[in-house]
């Protein structure tokens, strides 16, 4: 707010935000932040009242953000990209991670909470596993910042959306992928605190706002695989297919489309 209006004028911080174009919410949060610096410095400052809207968040297509993984060439960009899309963690935690909090042996990640959340161990894939691997032993900075990840997304999802002529990759952020992987996932279980373990959240009523936010009704249409040998279903694993059955000796995987 100090570049665009003087501190010292609570007038000016109220028309700056009144004026800003963002959301309610945010708006909510710039004059709370405000009201306790004013309060620090003795400064008479009436907080105007902004009444948080309730949104749904934009799911994406499971393809379209595979493609933006795929898309990105950078290889730690690649990682984190692909550690979020995997295990629904917010990027402030991905960002905290360090060495001795991945179990190669296990395949899981020990997450540190932000946000008031709970601490979690996550399962992660052989793809991500050696990823990662490869992240710690190349680079000094496995895994890179909050800002560097979104700038780069940014450029990558317009460069898609241009050549792709599909718009809705704008609609893509960072938590994106968090509100994908807890949609994902109680459709695949149904499990309400299943989906909240996952996630972190300490309130279920957080967690619930997930088994609204997609009509699966008209997604229900697979692409099916069939594997016979270890290194066939460790593929198809790695792709996203999940194993649904054993017929003739023949193990069946499949993915929604």
């Amino acid at each position: 707010m100090a570049k665009h209006c003087p501190l010292e004028d609570p007038e000016s911080v109220k028309e700056f935000v009144a004026n800003r174009e963002s959301s309610l919410g945010r708006k909510e949060n710039l004059v709370d932040v405000y009201a306790k610096y004013a309060k620090t410095l003795g400064l008479s400052f009436s907080e105007p009242r902004y009444s948080r809207e309730d949104t749904l968040p934009f799911i994406p297509l499971q393809k379209e953000l595979e493609s933006i993984i795929k898309a990105t060439r950078n290889f730690r960009q690649a990682t984190m990209l692909r550690l979020l899309y995997e295990t629904g963690v917010r990027i402030g935690e991905a960002t905290r991670l360090q060495f001795k909090d991945l179990d190669f042996e296990k395949q899981s990640v020990r997450v540190s909470p932000e946000k008031g959340s709970r601490a979690r161990e996550l399962k992660i894939s052989d793809k991500l596993c050696a990823m990662l691997k490869e992240a710690y032993t190349r680079f000094p900075k496995p895994l890179p910042n909050e800002k560097t990840v979104r700038t780069y997304l940014e450029k990558t999802r317009k460069i898609l959306a241009k050549t792709e002529g599909n718009p809705r990759y704008l609609n893509i952020h960072l938590h994106t992928f968090r509100h994908f992987k807890a949609t994902m996932l109680y459709h695949q279980t149904r499990d309400l605190l299943y989906v909240q373990q996952v996630l972190g959240h300490k309130s279920i009523s957080n967690t619930l706002r997930y088994t609204q936010l997609v009509d699966w009704k008209e997604s229900e249409q697979f692409a099916c695989k069939a594997a016979k040998t270890l290194e066939q279903a460790s593929a198809l694993i790695e792709l996203g297919f999940d194993y649904v059955t054993e017929l003739d000796g023949v193990k069946l995987f499949r993915k929604r489309k």
